[in-house]
């Protein structure tokens, strides 16, 4: 994964691992781009030897427009609360950066029961798990302010142990000039409703 990231990522940047586990990502990252990548997390710690700062799950300990480049590997589906995430995501991201995400993207029944198993595994440790579609993940993406600006499937045979559809985006933002943004707070909280009441 660090390999397909790096090209995205200019050398130098300043990046964030949002839900890094147990850093390696971000380790090897840092190896092949010689970038400051720093790793937030809900553990106490982490394995591999990164900046590592423990976060509450909620707000991200950084600064506004602190990072060139966000990376989220298969960390969406469990916010507990997605439109935060996504604010904090666009608060901490400088003009020009881009957000680099790996989603489950159930599209099967198959892929809906690996999607069940591993939401069982997990529900005590994060609370339950959202999965979606690739339609509604860029729903989602652009009323919170994002532009896909790339995508594309990957295989469900890249972790056996967990053989699901899934799906590469790269997200840069598309913020409103400023008194546009309270209307379009107001209508991303309306179409995240929509997606997970199905109303």
């Amino acid at each position: 994964m660090a390999l397909e990231i790096a090209p995205l990522i200019p050398s130098f940047a300043n990046v964030l691992d949002v839900g890094c586990g147990n850093g390696f990502i971000a380790h090897h990252l840092k190896s092949l781009l010689d970038c400051r990548v720093t790793g937030i997390d809900v553990l106490q710690t982490t394995t591999a030897s990164i900046q590592y700062i423990p976060y509450d799950g909620r707000h991200f300990p950084l600064k506004d427009n602190s990072v060139d480049a966000i990376l989220l590997c298969y960390v969406l589906h469990h916010a507990q609360d997605l439109s935060l995430v996504l604010n904090e995501i666009r608060r901490v991201l400088r003009i020009g950066g881009k957000v680099v995400i790996y989603e489950d993207t159930p599209r099967l029944r198959w892929d809906r029961v690996v999607c069940w198993v591993h939401n069982l595994q997990w529900q005590s440790r994060t609370g339950s798990c959202s999965f979606h579609g690739e339609n509604d993940w860029r729903k989602i993406f652009a009323v919170a302010g994002f532009d896909v600006v790339q995508q594309r499937r990957l295989s469900r045979w890249r972790n056996f142990a967990h053989p699901v559809s899934r799906t590469f985006f790269v997200l840069t933002t598309n913020l409103p000039a400023e008194p546009q943004l309270a209307d379009r707070r107001r209508s991303e909280l309306a179409v995240l409703d929509e997606i997970y009441l199905g109303t």
